[in-house]
């Protein structure tokens, strides 16, 4: 029986997969060592990379091979924007003075390797490289994104109205959701698309997104006390079973 592409896909990436998220910026993140400063930074870098992603998914959306996968529910552009607001309006109840640390000293602070992932993104030319990025981001989101909403809220009391990145309620159950992803995904060979391409993409994807985490683990720092007790296996959970 042959393996569907779905699956060799996952089995494909899973190395790259594992290396990037258990970059020291999630693990800390996800273990409660960080702060809603330091979710607001990724959140941040966030902002560029998705509104590129989903500027591309719509110029692909007339794409045979991408119209499959076009859902505007999953589109999460103004829902960074609406969090990261929400959170520098949280941070102003609890601490004035502080509101300003949490969206950085200049309103915006955005990574060279964001930029560079954003650039990346903008200069896609292929159906197959974008449904590439569009799996790698939307399935971890819908997988293991969850587990770091749940854990932001736990570990840095970011209130529920400033998580909306990781509400999906719109595509409805995630767990079929995701399986009709795949099953798309296990079509794209039949509907004359390049798999291989896909496989090589998403190694790039996950290769721009481990760098993007590397420059964020060098430029948070921790809190000199931690108050959360590590999630064991929280990290391991970011991205998993997409």
């Amino acid at each position: 029986m042959t393996e569907p592409f779905s699956a060799r896909l996952k089995a494909s990436t899973a190395t790259i997969h594992d290396e990037v998220e258990h970059t020291s910026f999630m693990v800390d993140l996800m273990e409660g060592r960080l702060d809603v400063r330091a979710y607001s930074l990724l959140l941040m870098q966030y902002a560029l990379i998705y509104a590129a992603l989903e500027s591309k998914t719509r110029e692909f959306a007339v794409s045979p091979l991408v119209a499959p996968f076009h859902d505007s529910a999953l589109f999460r552009t103004q829902r960074i924007h609406s969090d990261l607001e929400k959170l520098g309006t949280s941070a102003a109840r609890q601490h004035p003075n502080a509101a300003q640390q949490v969206v950085g000293d200049s309103g915006s602070t955005v990574m060279a390797s964001a930029e560079t992932y954003a650039d990346h993104l903008n200069r896609l030319t292929r159906p197959e490289q974008l449904i590439a990025h569009h799996y790698t981001r939307y399935l971890g989101d819908l997988s293991g994104g969850q587990a770091i909403g749940a854990l932001m809220g736990r570990h840095y009391s970011v209130p529920a109205e400033a998580l909306t990145m990781w509400d999906f309620t719109k595509v409805g159950k995630t767990k079929p959701y995701k399986d009709a992803y795949r099953s798309r995904l296990d079509e794209i060979g039949a509907n004359g698309g390049d798999e291989q391409l896909v496989i090589d993409e998403t190694l790039t994807a996950f290769a721009l997104n481990g760098r993007l985490l590397a420059e964020l683990s060098s430029g948070a720092e921790a809190p000199a006390a931690t108050t959360t007790g590590a999630t064991t296996g929280a990290t391991a959970a970011t991205t998993a079973n997409i």
